[in-house]
C-alpha cells in the first residue's frame, strides 16, 4: 500500500487532515508527525527525509502560509531531488515556486474534503507492485541490512535499465547521506559504473534529469539548468546562501534562456557546491 506524504504549513493543518482522510479512504497510507517529535529535535530532518524517501508522491497543500515556511521549501526540494511526483493543491492565489514548472496544480476552490477525489487518479494504484516504490521503502528502512539489500536491488534494476534516473537518485542519496559508513560505501560502489556518465554535464539531456531543474521567469518562459553547472564553486554568476530549516540553500540568480531576464531560484545544491 503506497504511502503519500502530505506537506502543509501548520496554519493549513485542518485542510491537510481532510486530504489525508480522503487518501486513506482511497486505500493509501499517509504520515502524521508524531506528537513526540518537534521541529527543534535533531531527529526531525532525518525523519522527514526518510518519510519522503519511502513515499510514492508528495501532496503539497499550497498557500501564502506554505510559501513562507522554510520546512515546506526543504521538503519540496528534497522530493524533487528524489524524482518524487509533486501534486500541489492550491488554497489561495499564491504563486507556486518557480521550480514547479510543468506541474498542473489542483484548484483549491474545490473543498479540502473533496480534494482526494481529484488527487487519486494522479497517484500510483493503491495496490501497486512497482519495484521503484518497493525500493524506496526499503532504502528508508530503519535496519541497516534492509538498506544494503535495497542497494543490491537498485544495482539489479540499473543493470536492467529500469527507471534509471530515479534509482540513481536514491543511490546518490544513500551514498551521501546515510548515517552508516557501510551503507554509504556500498551505495558508492554501486554508483561506480555510472559515475563517468553522470559527471558529464548536459543540462538539456533528459537522461540526466536528476541533475536538472526548471525555472519560470516573470515573462512565463521556462529554462532548464544543470546543478552540476550552476551549483559548482566555479560558476560565475550572482548567488546568495541562506538558511532554511537549519540547513543551507543557494539562491541562484540565473538568466532566462529565452529573454535574458534575471530569475532567482532557490536550489539545494548540497554535494554539487564544491565541484
Amino acid at each position: 500500500m503506497p504511502q503519500i506524504f502530505v506537506s502543509h504549513a501548520p496554519q493549513d493543518a485542518a485542510c491537510a487532515e481532510q486530504i489525508r482522510q480522503g487518501l486513506e479512504a482511497g486505500g493509501y497510507t499517509t504520515w502524521r508527525e508524531p506528537t513526540s517529535l518537534s521541529i527543534e529535535s535533531i531527529l526531525y530532518p532525518r525523519t522527514i527525509e526518510n518519510v519522503i524517501l519511502s513515499s510514492a508522491a508528495l501532496v503539497l497543500v499550497w498557500s501564502s502560509s506554505a510559501a513562507q515556511s522554510d520546512w515546506i521549501e526543504r521538503r519540496l526540494l528534497f522530493a524533487q531531488q528524489l524524482q518524487k511526483p509533486v501534486l500541489p493543491f492550491l488554497l489561495d492565489g499564491t504563486a507556486l515556486p518557480n521550480t514547479l514548472v510543468g506541474v498542473t496544480p489542483i484548484d483549491g476552490h474545490t473543498s479540502c474534503a473533496d480534494a482526494a477525489a481529484q488527487l487519486l487518479p494522479l497517484l500510483p494504484p493503491s495496490a501497486s507492485e512497482d519495484p521503484l516504490l518497493k525500493l524506496a521503502e526499503q532504502a528508508a528502512h530503519q535496519y541497516i541490512r534492509e538498506r544494503k539489500q535495497a542497494i543490491d536491488a537498485a544495482a539489479a534494476m540499473l543493470q536492467r535499465d529500469e527507471q534509471r534516473e530515479a534509482v540513481l537518485a536514491i543511490l546518490e542519496y544513500l551514498a551521501h547521506n546515510d548515517l552508516m559508513d557501510g551503507v554509504r560505501e556500498k551505495a558508492r560502489e554501486a554508483l561506480v559504473p555510472y559515475t563517468n556518465q553522470a559527471a558529464s554535464p548536459a543540462p538539456s539531456n533528459t537522461t540526466d534529469s536528476r541533475h536538472t531543474f526548471g525555472v519560470r521567469c516573470k515573462n512565463g518562459h521556462v529554462s532548464y539548468f544543470d546543478r552540476r553547472d550552476v551549483c559548482s564553486a566555479h560558476a560565475k554568476f550572482k548567488r546568495e546562501t541562506r538558511q532554511s530549516a537549519g540547513q543551507e540553500l543557494d539562491e541562484l540568480f540565473l538568466k532566462c534562456e529565452t529573454c535574458g531576464v534575471e530569475v532567482a531560484a532557490r536550489v539545494d545544491c548540497g554535494k554539487y557546491r564544491n565541484h
